[in-house]
């Protein structure tokens, strides 16, 4: 039996609405508009999911794409490719879905980027964003939750400080959606967000979307809308204006599914669950004599997420350990955020991340604290 604790890479088990939506959509004629079948609008009813879920004024608002990291991309190269002399705001907490595409740009046109720091207890200060601006930032780039330590970050008091500057704000979602409020509507300024439909949504991989605030930016990618096809450009209006090509239809069905079961449980009770067994594992790990636990601000654990290292182990031998001898299904090295392991110190080895999620249990707990008592104090030969 395998305990499965990699929940902040992709939710497993699915629900079992999302598998069956899946299986529905291919196993009936596809229905898209201006391509294929007549019958429910699958865009559309996926759109209204989310706008509710997230309190977006309009569905439209509301871009279906393949990935967080693709949305990401829309904004990042939407607002900052091909221009000169400018700034981008972002912090060390994030993910390489931001990093490299600023990266790219910095090496490509010279990009000035400044990645602050959280304090101590792994949250960021909105007044050490402050003294970072400059006169040409043209965007701030924030994560929400932290994919490393789990760290709920305070983007309500960023999005008031980025509106009252007038620099839009990006918002990674990746690691909150679904297990941590956003209330889209009451954000100040021009907010982009972008999330993850196969995490905390508990869709299939492959879908993903963004959430923005005005027809304003940029097109990235164009091409074929299933609409206005003799226009020779890419229709301009929301939501097609950031949509080219075929729409990946079982996954939106499956996410559909998905953002209904979170809303029928509740984005509150799943993070009450998700932090009721963060708090015990990080409570009797931390009773381990050689533990390191990440910080974790305010002992905050929505994001469902625990990093701890081990005297004595590198964190690949001990998740290769823990699967193979236990069933026990984690993640282990940078995590795909390189930039916060060297401002903990955890660099370049990383450290092992456990993740929890609506199905996970106490006595899925009690067997990882059982594992890692077994083998903390063995010195690791391989």
């Amino acid at each position: 039996m395998i305990t499965y604790f990699n929940n902040a890479a992709t939710t497993f088990p699915k629900p079992p609405e999302v598998i069956e939506a899946v299986r529905v959509s291919l196993e009936k004629p596809p229905t898209e508009p201006g391509r294929s079948g007549r019958g429910t609008d699958s865009t559309s009813e996926c759109r209204k999911e989310l706008a509710d879920l997230f309190d977006v004024p309009k569905p439209s608002q509301v871009i279906l794409t393949p990935s967080a990291t693709y949305a990401l991309n829309l904004v990042i190269r939407g607002l900052l490719l091909g221009r000169k002399d400018i700034h981008c705001l972002t912090t060390v907490l994030e993910h390489n879905s931001v990093l490299r595409p600023l990266e790219h740009l910095r090496r490509d046109q010279d990009l000035d980027v400044t990645h602050t720091e959280p304090r101590n207890d792994g949250r960021l200060d909105p007044s050490d964003l402050l003294e970072s601006i400059r006169d040409n930032t043209q965007l701030i780039a924030v994560t929400q939750a932290s994919n490393v330590t789990g760290c709920i970050q305070p983007v309500e008091e960023i999005a008031r400080l980025a509106a009252k500057l007038e620099i839009p704000l990006l918002i990674d979602a990746s690691q909150s959606a679904g297990t941590v409020e956003l209330n889209y509507g009451s954000l100040p300024g021009r907010i982009f967000v972008a999330f993850a439909g196969h995490k905390g949504l508990f869709g299939p991989t492959g879908i993903g979307g963004l959430i923005v605030p005005d027809d304003l930016l940029p097109l990235t990618f164009v091409g074929g809308t299933g609409v206005q096809s003799e226009n020779p450009l890419h229709p301009p209006e929301l939501p097609i204006r950031h949509e080219a090509g075929t729409m990946n239809l079982s996954g939106i069905a499956g996410l559909t599914a998905g953002v209904r079961f979170v809303r029928e449980r509740g984005v509150a009770e799943l993070g009450r669950h998700r932090d009721q067994l963060v708090c015990s594992i990080r409570r009797r790990l931390e009773e381990f004599p050689g533990i390191r636990l990440s910080p974790l601000a305010g002992e905050d654990g929505r994001a469902g997420i625990v990093s701890f290292t081990l005297a004595d182990w590198s964190p690949e031998e001990l998740g290769y350990l823990l699967e193979e001898s236990f069933g026990i299904n984690i993640r282990s090295g940078l995590h795909c955020a390189p930039k916060i392991h060297q401002n903990l110190g955890t660099s370049p080895q990383g450290s092992i991340r456990v993740s929890v999620a609506a199905f996970n249990t106490d006595d899925d707990v009690d067997r990882l604290v059982g594992a890692i008592e077994t083998t903390k104090g063995a010195k690791c030969t391989a």
